[in-house]
């Protein structure tokens, strides 16, 4: 038997997200991916896995009003915050998903995706938890299927160990050539370029350093 996949008694963030449906994309009462009528292949495709708030896809999107973006965020409050960024900017190349960051393929088909930005995902610092985190050999070559011929790769974290680990997958997996590479993204070049998320600001106010590695497809 069929079930929805909002519980409306658990977060009053689920019946904000179904009122933004426009914007915000589920899955069906099957638990099958919402797709139909997402994607237009016909204009370029940015994905930002583990979105947050939004802030990140709003600056973006304003500058880019010819690029379809799309955000992978599981949180009901940040689905709705960003939703309401969206409308407030009248932006209506920016659409948001409520799913896993793994489940990426279930939504885009090959070869359809010019850049991928991870920005500050959950380090999962702890030993036994090493096995959530997002950035492994599977996925990244899966990651490499989804880009285009000349796809990119962006990632960004303030967590040391976590980014030593990524880059070493990514020399690795061997998929992906490294073209930026920085171990304090604000006091570098590569800074002129970069769109800061709401964690980032956070991180610079505080001066701590980011770490930052931009790829493309091999």
């Amino acid at each position: 038997m069929s079930r929805s996949p909002f519980n409306l008694n658990l977060n009053p963030y689920v019946t904000k997200v179904q009122q933004h449906s426009d914007i915000i994309r589920t899955h069906l009462t099957d638990g099958s991916p919402d797709t139909a009528g997402l994607i237009n292949l016909s204009r370029p495709i940015i994905v930002d896995l583990g979105c947050g708030a939004g802030n990140f896809l709003r600056d973006y999107a304003l500058s880019a009003p010819e690029i379809d973006f799309f955000g992978f965020e599981l949180r009901y409050k940040r689905l709705v915050k960003g939703a309401l960024k969206f409308k407030k900017h009248h932006l209506a190349n920016v659409r948001l998903i409520q799913a896993r960051a793994e489940n990426i393929a279930l939504w885009f088909p090959p070869a359809s995706i010019r850049e991928v930005y991870i920005n500050f995902p959950d380090p999962w610092p702890k030993k036994r938890h090493l096995k959530h985190r997002l950035i492994t050999t599977d996925f990244l070559v899966r990651l490499r299927g989804l880009l285009e011929e000349k796809g990119q790769f962006v990632f960004k974290t303030d967590h040391r160990d976590y980014f030593d680990l990524a880059k070493t997958l990514i020399d690795e997996c061997g998929v992906f050539d490294v073209i930026g590479y920085t171990e304090d993204l604000h006091n570098s070049p590569l800074d002129e370029q970069n769109i800061p998320t709401e964690f980032e600001l956070l991180f610079k106010s505080k001066g701590y350093p980011v770490y930052y590695i931009k790829t493309k497809v091999r």
